[in-house]
């Protein structure tokens, strides 16, 4: 026993080790404000705490004492809590960073589970169904432990699909290696489950995340270092992506940001980098899962469309067009925001990466013209 509760703590606080480094080492998840990577920076701390908690648990397991038992129970409630969010996290963050997201309905079906699951957690303390800890400070697993152990690898699973899919529909707009995070923490999943009395899962979600960050920590040659949004460099790579896969066919907008020099000339740089940063919000909240915006060079954004629907293709012009007027309207900036939009539908494998890019690029020119 004693020498099981030693491993418990060196697997669990290399865990906290591990995951601490790598943060100090990606500063850059702290200052970042994309929805997706706060999701992200959300886990990392999930995973902090876990790996802090569940070896206490571990040690004061057995011993009978009614402050003790109070700590255990809010402790292992914890975990379950932990557990569940981490797995609605990781499908927000993967679908999100990959994808652009899931659909309204998705989400809130995902939201309603978790929301049961934590009332399930509440009614626990009262009805045990889940686990129990008993006078003598012992744990206790029940029925309901496989309930919330399914509902983790459901979620996690319904990651997968949505990511597989999208990706065969040409949806997937980043290629995430999921096995990084997936594959250490089934593992360590399966044992705890399987071999009552190990503790694995935290320890294991530790080295999923450090999987994660290191990923990312990669991929940072795709981001614009400004706007957070996808570059030029990414569209290069997405483009021929799907130029070779099976589906060619590719709709896009193409945007110019108007006046960009006359707010640099009369309220400095500064200015005028945040209101680059202010038409790519618009852009991110504008398209939602439909489309996701990229910064193709100084002034010109790219929006990679996920319908191939000409009807689809205005009305995300009509929605960037309404959403702008409302940041003109609401926004105290000095200036206002206004765009020339160009749009194209064309078979890649036909007319070629510099083909496209030249027509939408032709179609955004010509609209400036005419609103100029």
């Amino acid at each position: 026993m004693e020498s099981s509760l030693t491993s418990i703590f060196i697997a669990d606080g290399f865990g906290v080790v591990l995951v601490a480094v790598l943060l100090a080492g990606n500063r850059w998840l702290l200052r970042s404000r994309t929805i997706e990577n706060r999701a992200l920076l959300a886990m990392v701390i999930l995973t902090m705490v876990c790996c802090a908690i569940d070896p206490f648990l571990f040690a004061i397991d057995g011993i009978n004492n009614s402050a003790l038992r109070i700590l255990a129970i809010a402790g292992d409630s914890w975990l379950y809590v932990s557990n569940l969010l981490c797995a609605f996290l990781w499908l927000f963050f993967l679908t999100k960073y990959a994808c652009g997201g899931i659909s309204k309905g998705h989400l809130n079906f995902l939201l309603a589970v978790v929301g049961l699951g934590l009332v399930g957690i509440v009614v626990n303390l009262f009805y045990p169904f889940i686990f129990s800890i008993s006078e003598e400070n012992l744990y206790h697993r029940y029925g309901g432990y496989w309930i919330y152990t399914s509902v983790d690898y459901l979620i996690t699973l319904d990651s997968i699909v949505v990511y597989l899919w999208k990706k065969s529909k040409n949806g997937v707009l980043r290629i995430f290696p999921i096995g990084v995070y997936l594959f250490p923490l089934m593992i360590g999943t399966f044992a705890q489950t399987m071999f009552y009395g190990v503790s694995t899962i935290a320890a294991s979600l530790a080295i999923s995340m450090a999987g994660v960050l290191t990923t990312l920590q990669n991929d940072l040659i795709f981001k614009d270092g400004l706007t957070g949004l996808f570059n030029r460099i990414y569209l290069d790579h997405h483009l021929k992506s799907v130029a070779q896969g099976r589906d060619s066919v590719i709709n896009a907008l193409m945007l110019n940001m108007k006046g960009l020099k006359v707010i640099n000339e009369r309220f400095g740089h500064a200015i005028g980098d945040e209101a680059l940063k202010n038409l790519a919000k618009v852009l991110q909240k504008s398209m939602g899962d439909v489309g996701v915006p990229l910064r193709y060079s100084g002034d010109e954004f790219i929006v990679l469309l996920k319908t191939q629907n000409i009807a689809e293709m205005n009305s995300c012009i009509q929605a960037i067009e309404i959403c702008l007027e409302k940041f003109n309207t609401k926004s105290n900036a000095p200036y206002e925001l206004a765009v020339a939009i160009g749009s194209a539908q064309q078979d890649l494998r036909v007319y070629g990466v510099d083909g496209f890019i030249n027509t939408i690029h032709t179609k955004m020119r010509e609209n400036k013209g005419k609103v100029s």
